[in-house]
């Protein structure tokens, strides 16, 4: 007859081994005014200390393997709505453990002057 030591050791083993925490998406909306909007098109040293600070967050958010995707949004033709002269400029979409997790990250976007704002996703049928 086979000892069943081993599999009573083994199913005590992956029951003792943490499980990490599911990762959540987030969406970090980066609401600007249009005084640091206008860096975009500035081709000194303000301009490009503008695309420097964005391009560091995405290299260190890509390092820490979060980074899901992003972009700086068009806002030519796109009024201001979300608040007192400001505009949605750009998002970053990232995978973290937690709301805490999303927080400490939207605390590191580059936003003189304006708001980031933290939208958890929220998974659909099928998707």
């Amino acid at each position: 007859m086979r000892s069943t030591l081993p599999l009573a050791l083994a199913l005590a083993t992956a029951c003792l081994t943490p499980i990490a925490a599911p990762a959540a998406e987030y969406t970090l909306l980066i609401h600007e005014t249009e005084a640091q909007l206008a860096l975009r098109a500035d081709r000194g040293p303000a301009g490009a200390a503008y695309w420097a600070g964005y391009a560091e967050l995405g290299r260190a958010m890509t390092q820490a393997g979060i980074l899901r995707g992003g972009a700086a949004l068009d806002t030519a033709a796109t009024p201001a709505s979300t608040g007192p002269a400001t505009r949605l400029g750009g998002y970053f979409v990232i995978d973290v453990p937690d709301l805490d997790a999303a927080r400490a990250w939207a605390a590191r976007v580059p936003v003189v002057t304006g708001r980031v704002e933290i939208r958890a996703h929220i998974p659909g049928p099928g998707m």
